[in-house]
């Protein structure tokens, strides 16, 4: 039993429960209505347990005392100066601000726990247990499905999310794991089993789940995988596997086949945003809004001076002016809220001119509700402040970096695991900057942060 209760396992089983805890927690949120679920208390206990063995068994307890003092002294500045620019309008408090605080320490907490821990170790049992988790995801999902129990994707009731509370945070989960487990195709021993989850795992995302990450990236795992192989062959001198080749067209033939005759919630989905896109009209200039219907009454009231003082600050009503502006002279489309918020961002930035919200940020929860950004890494920058960027971020983006100047100083010797790898990294990135809900989602990041792990280890041996 000694051997078997290892710090490495436990971390192992942390992955394995993060779809169950995932359960748990939409299950008790929808049940009690409450932002606190029973998750949120069993998620830390194993990587307390593991930062605690290393803290007293290895000698580098002033290092880890110092990294602590840093995050925290970060955190608090972050948290007072968002007590001053929060108003009216802010989309939540301080006890939702200090949530994200927390769990993007959390996320660098677990990145360092993994590479410390599998350093110089054996990282095959990662990949099993991200397998195991995966499998657990899928199961669920087609049970919820077939109960008629699965949540809607979105509002208008299109997709299925099964028991979790985010499309695009499952969507994510999905694309990233596959890009892990997908090379172990050519192992023998889990050839099949691989083949039902890739199976299961590419009609759920191409036809159900209603998500463009779904569609697209199932599409993507299989042209980075063929590209993966040709490449290696082509550097390594050595016949490209045909078997490689024809099941990743034949899987593209398949999904576009399939979505044809069956039909996507995807394209569905998309569809009906193209429908509503002329529903908003802008009175000032009698065509379509290029702002949304809320924010489009918001500039109308800041126009007729009608916002009650404390409701939004200076820097704020001039940002959605500018905002107003900058979309009808680019004509962006006014349900791409992301863009919006973007935009926005960073004229308030701008407009703040305030070095120390340049330094810590001027808030996540600070913002009006349809302009919370949810594109992560401009958020990082914008709302997190250069610090936040430097201490959430960059230590991912550093790890990408590293590895892939390792991989073409190497480029002779790199095999097919390691493009996957650095392809599921990149995705990540990606997916954070166009998407969001990724580096703070906890079962979206421990995903990262094994894929950081396997391609640290990976370059080293």
């Amino acid at each position: 039993m000694k051997k078997k209760i290892t710090v490495e396992n436990l971390l192992c089983v942390f992955i394995i429960l993060s779809p169950i805890l995932d359960i748990l927690s939409f299950i008790f949120r929808n049940t009690f209505h409450t932002n606190i679920s029973l998750s949120t208390f069993l998620r830390p206990i194993i990587p307390i347990i593991a930062i605690l063995y290393i803290f007293f068994k290895d000698k580098i307890k002033i290092k880890l005392i110092l990294a602590f003092m840093l995050y925290f002294v970060y955190g608090i500045i972050h948290l007072v100066l968002f007590q001053f620019v929060k108003t009216g309008s802010s989309y939540s408090g301080i006890i939702h601000e200090a949530q994200y605080i927390i769990n993007y320490s959390f996320m660098i907490m677990n990145l360092f726990i993994y590479l410390y821990i599998f350093n110089n170790k054996n990282t095959d049992k990662l990949k099993k247990s991200l397998t195991i988790s995966l499998s657990i995801y899928i199961i669920s999902i087609y049970i919820s499905i077939l109960t008629h129990t699965s949540s809607s994707t979105y509002i208008e009731g299109m997709g299925y999310k099964g028991w979790f509370e985010s499309g695009n945070s499952i969507s994510s989960i999905f694309i990233l794991s596959l890009l892990v487990i997908i090379n172990l195709l050519k192992d023998k021993k889990y050839r099949y089993s691989i083949i039902v989850i890739i199976a299961l795992a590419g009609i759920y995302l191409t036809t159900l789940i209603g998500t463009r990450v779904g569609l697209f990236g199932f599409i993507l795992v299989f042209a980075i995988y063929a590209f993966s192989e040709i490449f290696v062959a082509f550097m390594h001198k050595t016949r490209i596997n045909k078997k490689v080749i024809i099941g990743s067209i034949g899987i593209l033939i398949i999904v576009v086949s399939v979505v044809g005759i069956v039909g996507s919630n995807t394209i569905q989905r998309r569809k009906h945003l193209q429908s509503i896109e002329g529903n908003i009209v802008d009175e000032e200039t009698n065509e379509q809004s290029h702002i949304s219907g809320s924010l489009l009454e918001i500039k109308e009231k800041i126009d007729n001076k009608e916002i009650e003082e404390g409701y939004m600050s200076e820097a704020a009503k001039q940002s959605i002016l500018d905002l107003y502006n900058y979309a009808n002279e680019h004509e962006i489309v006014n349900n791409d809220m992301r863009k919006q918020q973007l935009i926005y961002n960073a004229f308030l930035l701008k407009n703040q001119a305030n070095p120390l919200l340049i330094l810590f940020g001027n808030g996540y929860m600070a913002n009006y509700r349809e302009l919370v950004l949810e594109m992560e890494i401009p958020a990082f920058l914008f709302n997190f402040g250069i610090l936040g960027f430097i201490l959430y971020f960059v230590p991912f983006m550093t790890i990408f970096i590293w590895a892939l100047c390792y991989a073409l100083k190497n480029i002779k010797e790199i095999d097919s695991e390691t493009i996957l790898l650095l392809s599921a990294l990149f995705i990540s990135f990606a997916l954070a900057f166009l998407s969001g809900y990724t580096f703070f989602n906890a079962s979206t990041m421990i995903v990262i942060v094994v894929i950081c792990t396997l391609l640290e280890s990976k370059c080293k041996n």
